[in-house]
């Protein structure tokens, strides 16, 4: 009678321990599908981030050429006036009238 309270007693921890891992693999794969999640967002993350700071610093660099571009449209501009000024002036004077030269800006 003994040998076969001794296997209950095996058969009670088997069924014990089936129910642990029944119970225990989908928590423990829940949390590793969460800390699996979590990585992926963290990677995100750092690529926008990135990829944001990269884009600041082209921005940046845009706006410092996109000035100098525009200063040196502008002298060139101012050039080009003074060259019309200059023509009309002599076309007015070939016509014999004159007309009265603009200020510069």
């Amino acid at each position: 009678m003994e040998a076969a309270i001794s296997w209950q007693v095996v058969l009670a921890l088997i069924v014990i321990f089936g129910l642990l891992a029944v119970v225990l693999k989908p928590v423990v794969s829940y949390f590793k599908q969460e800390k699996e999640n979590a990585v992926k967002l963290n990677t995100t993350l750092v690529t926008l981030e990135l990829t944001l700071k990269s884009l600041q610093e082209q921005l940046k660099s845009f706006g410092k050429d996109n000035d100098k571009e525009h200063e040196e449209i502008f002298d060139k501009l101012d050039d080009h006036e003074e060259t019309l000024q200059d023509h009309e002036l002599a076309i007015s004077e070939l016509r014999g009238t004159s007309i009265p030269r603009a200020s510069k800006r």
